[in-house]
């Protein structure tokens, strides 16, 4: 008899501990529901630039700053960034300024 009690305790105990390890969230079910937005993140080689495709339109990116105009051709954009125009040194150069400004705001900020 000590040992039918002892295994029903087992059994309980095993039972609250499956239970104590299950996730209290639902199973996550994929739909497609037509509105999610993907977002595609593509480095460039040998550069700072990206290239981001975000509903079927793609831009160039450096860090936060977007540097070209949206296109349908994710490789217009990757041509584009690959050009070393003085637009694009330009560009880069303002990118990094803005980076500087805001690190030295952070850094008297904390001072």
């Amino acid at each position: 008899m000590l040992k039918l009690k002892q295994q029903i305790n087992i059994n309980i105990m095993a039972d609250t501990k499956v239970r104590e390890l299950q996730s209290n969230a639902d199973p996550l079910i994929k739909h497609d529901s037509g509105n999610e937005e993907l977002i595609k993140r593509e480095s460039i080689k040998d550069s700072p630039f990206e290239v981001i495709t975000q509903n079927g339109v793609s831009f160039g990116v450096m860090g936060n700053y977007r540097l070209t105009e949206e296109s349908k051709d994710a490789n217009n954009v990757r041509d584009e960034l690959a050009k070393i125009t003085w637009n694009r040194i330009v560009q880069v150069i303002m990118v990094l300024e803005d980076f500087n400004k805001k690190n030295n705001n952070k850094i008297e900020d904390k001072v």
